[in-house]
């Protein structure tokens, strides 16, 4: 078991796990009666471990009028490590961008909008991760590598297109950039 998963939890840190809550029943993704069992086990949590699974399913939440993080690579690479908890709009245009979510932990959410022409993005992140992939591709290809291990990792969601391009996404060590 990771570390982090055996750390106490703080008062503020619940509260901020029922905001999750809050704003999921606010979009409709999980019913008031799921809240009210869900907030019940926030509480009851000890340990990160014990939150993780409350919020896992939730995909990530953007807090109203947080901007995103754009990272654009033309003709070029450029590699960063975005801040977790944020959406990322990634655009690569006859270029590279690569994105270091492999410091992620778990109950972290994010969501990563990536638009590849001719071009290619490549996400890392951690063996337990869970990778929902929404995105589309027009002659490209869109690949998620490596299988998942264990439950209540981190939540990356990605989206996008890629167009003549490609989109690559590696959990672990099973990077190949």
């Amino acid at each position: 078991m990771s570390g982090d998963l055996v750390i106490r939890l703080s008062d503020a840190e619940r509260m901020e796990a029922v905001r999750v809550l809050d704003t999921a029943v606010g979009d409709g993704r999980i019913t008031w009666d799921e809240h009210l069992e869900r907030t019940e086990r926030v509480w009851a949590a000890r340990t990160r471990a014990d939150l993780a699974p409350q919020l896992a399913d939730l995909g990530p939440v953007v807090a109203q009028g947080e901007p995103a993080q754009r990272v654009v690579a033309t003709v070029s690479k450029v590699i960063r490590t975005p801040e977790a908890a944020r959406e990322v709009r990634a655009r690569a245009t006859f270029g590279a961008v690569v994105l270091n979510l492999s410091g992620m932990r778990p109950g972290e959410q994010v969501r990563v909008v990536a638009d590849a022409f001719c071009g290619k993005i490549v996400v890392s992140v951690p063996q337990n991760a869970v990778v929902i992939d929404e995105g589309t591709a027009v002659m490209g290809k869109r690949g998620i590598f490596g299988a998942a291990t264990g439950q209540g990792g981190p939540v990356v969601r990605i989206s996008g297109r890629v167009t003549m391009g490609n989109i690559k996404v590696f959990r672990g060590e099973d990077r190949h950039w």
